[in-house]
């Protein structure tokens, strides 16, 4: 039995990792058909199995809502965004679920 090379190695890799991505689309999509087909009085939102609360660090706020540093500040001092929470010595981070509420008061035209 010969040693596998690199250029094996690597294409045997390459390989398993988009069957991994293959698979897990399938069942994503798997799980949108299940959602979308079930006869359920209960609505979707309840549905959904959220997954653990999670810090968001500024970057990725400023990327979901769109505003930047600067506004985020100013809106926090004004209590119309949530306000951020010490996730280290000298790092902020805010509460997934308190941002994304944040986002869906604007898709429904309501503010704070």
């Amino acid at each position: 039995m010969r040693a596998q090379t690199n250029h094996e190695s690597s294409a045997f890799v390459a390989t398993d990792l988009t069957a991994q991505r293959a698979r897990q689309a399938a069942r994503l999509l798997q799980e949108a058909l299940t959602l979308l087909c079930s006869d359920s009085t209960m609505p979707l939102a309840q549905t959904i199995r959220r997954a653990p609360d999670r810090l968001l660090r500024l970057p990725e706020v400023e990327r979901l809502t769109g505003l930047r540093r600067s506004a985020i500040y100013e809106q926090m001092r004004r209590g119309i965004f949530p306000r951020s929470v010490k996730a280290g010595q000298r790092t902020a981070a805010w509460p997934e679920s308190a941002v994304q509420s944040w986002i869906a008061e604007r898709m429904n035209g309501r503010t704070t």
